[in-house]
């Protein structure tokens, strides 16, 4: 993957993120032992602060099986899979669930707990699914050496969608 040159930091700016980097990853990893802890957002700011710092492991960690495909709907296709957000939402529910069982835990704090749930669960539900990417807008785009390409204008007709006129290209 093709990235920015990295903004010129001092060593020790870098160092402190990258200690961040290998915290959230840490916290990643639980996230993948325990049903209670979601991993994707602690993926999200391992790479936050990876491509800040070094892109190129940023390229590794996107490479892997299991985190790759997240952070690469998330980075590039700006979104989260359907079938992501279900297992974050069952996380959520599942920890909050659990939670009220194995704790006494006074009727404040449930209320708290219930809104608080409550807007993760929007906040995940309204995070887009991830946009189809035109390999013909990105060919384009390398050709001209990364240069952005430019907006064409297409009239839709009334039975037409955006994504059957990009299949006509």
């Amino acid at each position: 993957m093709n990235h920015p040159p990295v903004p010129p930091i001092n060593w020790s700016k870098r160092l402190i993120y990258l200690a961040c980097a290998i915290f959230f990853f840490t916290l990643a990893i639980i996230g993948m032992i325990l049903p209670i802890v979601p991993a994707t957002p602690f993926l999200l700011v391992t790479s936050y602060f990876l491509v800040r710092s070094f892109p190129k492991l940023n390229d590794l960690l996107l490479d892997t099986p299991y985190f790759g495909p997240i952070l690469y709907d998330w980075e590039v296709r700006k979104g989260i899979r359907p079938i992501v957000k279900l297992q974050a939402i069952g996380t959520v529910v599942l920890g909050w669930g659990i939670s009220i069982l194995l704790f006494p835990i006074p009727v404040w704090a449930l209320i708290l707990m219930a809104v608080l749930v409550i807007v993760g669960i929007v906040f995940i539900y309204r995070v887009p699914a991830p946009r189809e990417i035109d390999p013909k807008a990105n060919t384009e785009a390398e050709e001209k050496e990364g240069t952005q390409p430019e907006a064409e204008s297409h009239s839709l007709k009334p039975t037409q969608s955006p994504s059957s006129v990009a299949k006509d290209r």
